[in-house]
């Protein structure tokens, strides 16, 4: 059959299997560019979860390591207040990206923010100890309290992890 042959009814069926073969082709492509946009997405929400759960779990090993350094007597006062004020300093910042992220509670960590300096600044040794480079020998009860904070708190991170993943 010729295409001068053609009746309008042929040319109308003809004109429908393109087009149903057009929409077939977009709807494809349509299909595969939004499944790789919420892959890309999903696998971008996945590396941003992982980086920050990086971050929390060498956050609570350094918090574990600061305080297993305040109580072997290895660090002079100035380093404690340094060595704190850096790990706060971090605490502070990821928990301000997850609050702002995710909606978690900035006072998470706030024991191990707010409360080391309390407990050292009531030992005599660490109070005692600024202006000269002797390392400083924390009192038994100072000890106790840094690990009972320690203890008390350290599954604080885990539940941040959850939130993270929840």
């Amino acid at each position: 059959m010729a295409l001068s042959e053609w009746s309008i009814a042929d040319f109308m069926q003809a004109c429908y299997l393109c087009l149903t073969a057009l929409s077939i082709v977009v709807t494809a492509f349509v299909g595969i560019w939004v499944v790789n946009t919420v892959q890309r997405n999903i696998n971008k929400e996945s590396t941003l979860k992982d980086h920050f759960a990086k971050e929390l779990i060498t956050l609570r090993s350094d918090a574990r390591l600061l305080i297993e350094k305040f109580t072997s007597d290895q660090l002079s006062a100035e380093e404690i207040k340094r060595t704190h004020y850096s790990i706060q300093v971090r605490m502070k910042d990821l928990l301000n990206l997850l609050n702002g992220k995710y909606g978690i509670d900035k006072q998470y960590l706030k024991a191990y923010r707010s409360n080391i300096p309390k407990i050292l600044e009531e030992d005599a040794s660490y109070k005692g100890g600024f202006g000269n480079e002797n390392k400083v020998k924390l009192s038994t009860e100072t000890k106790q309290k840094l690990y009972t904070l320690s203890r008390d708190n350290d599954h604080v991170f885990n539940e941040i992890l959850l939130k993270i993943y929840g």
